[in-house]
């Protein structure tokens, strides 16, 4: 449960990121920019987050 909220709240932390960085574009960009290329940026960062968080587990030898 709590690596769900973790993820949760990354995911989060990315949304918000991602709305403050369209924020500071242009007016004529900001409608130029689909929903979905804004949602799929949303996902993007919260699985690149969610990765690097996760421990590696060490190389079993062959």
């Amino acid at each position: 449960m709590d690596r769900l909220l973790r993820a949760a709240g990354r995911c989060a932390l990315a949304f918000l990121l991602v709305l403050g960085v369209v924020a500071l574009l242009p007016r004529a960009v900001q409608e130029a920019v689909p929903d979905a290329v804004i949602g799929g940026a949303v996902l993007v960062l919260g699985a690149l987050a969610a990765a690097r968080r996760v421990p590696k587990r060490p190389r079993q030898p062959r």
